[in-house]
């Protein structure tokens, strides 16, 4: 799938004033992606509320695996608006079932206190030369025909100072994972640079809850299910630029895993938040 094709499936079917319908990837086997999820119910929710508000926070639940070649119904509920911010609860049905769950904020840019604690970047570093995650990943994996390692993504994964992969060790600390669209995003619309965000965000998050353990969810018999979501975007950014998404995960426990981080652009500046909390499957 390149970054057109993300656009497209990202756009969706407007039914009525509370209703669209989205699809998935049709050469996509596995369930629906969470990622996608995320991004289609941003857009739902943004196209039932007023020109200019943008979101600043979202609360996801993932509730049952989605079927990639059924259609994907959105309900979105208008909880509030008020005159600065919007609240929308959106709902994801395949055939009458829910399968997803999101809150979204919406609120118009305005002026305020501004304070954010310093994330060092490096001046000058470029991320394109750094180590494609992907290849890392395959490296730390002992499952080399792991679906994902062929997977075409419209993304650009680059992980800055990459652990050693082998010998196999619990890795912990924090990982630092550049990403970008491959591609120019032909607009400058707020609500869907935040869904591509989104649709980025699920791409890693989770990974990090295996890592301590020693362990990759690409290793033959385990896996990872995504269970809830958050983010929070504190002023907009575009996707096809260089964004840094941290990694960390302080616990996990009763075979759950919670991961966090930080969005931060090339300059230093943070523009979001997330963390996700993940089913570890592992004998």
């Amino acid at each position: 799938m390149d970054l057109p094709q993300l656009l497209d499936i990202i756009t969706l079917e407007h039914v009525d004033a509370e209703t669209f319908v989205g699809r998935s990837p049709v050469d996509r086997d596995r369930p629906v992606y969470g990622g996608q999820l995320l991004a289609q119910a941003v857009m739902a929710a943004a196209g039932t509320v007023e020109a200019g508000r943008v979101p600043h926070s979202l609360h996801a639940y993932f509730i049952r695996s989605g079927a990639a070649r059924t259609p994907i119904e959105y309900r979105v509920e208008a909880i509030r608006d008020g005159r600065s911010f919007s609240h929308r609860s959106v709902i994801a049905l395949q055939d009458d079932r829910e399968i997803f769950r999101q809150m979204m904020s919406f609120q118009v840019p305005g002026d305020g206190l501004r304070h954010q604690e310093p994330l060092e970047i490096e001046p000058g570093i470029d991320p394109a030369t750094m180590t494609q995650y992907r290849h890392w990943v395959e490296a730390l994996s002992d499952n080399k025909d792991h679906g994902w390692f062929g997977e075409i993504l419209p993304l650009d994964l680059r992980l800055q100072d990459p652990p050693p992969a082998r010998p196999r060790s619990p890795i912990t600390g924090t990982l630092r994972i550049w990403m970008r669209m491959l591609g120019h995003v032909p607009t400058d619309d707020p609500c869907i640079h935040a869904a591509l965000l989104a649709w980025m965000s699920d791409k890693t998050i989770s990974d990090m809850t295996m890592y301590p353990h020693a362990r990759s969810w690409t290793d033959t018999d385990h896996n990872i299910l995504s269970l809830d979501h958050t983010m929070y975007f504190f002023e907009p950014a575009r996707a096809d630029e260089w964004i840094l998404f941290t990694h960390e995960t302080p616990a996990t426990a009763g075979g759950r895993g919670l991961a966090r981080g930080d969005m931060v652009t090339l300059d230093g500046h943070r523009i979001g938040a997330l963390s996700q909390e993940a089913l570890l499957l592992a004998p």
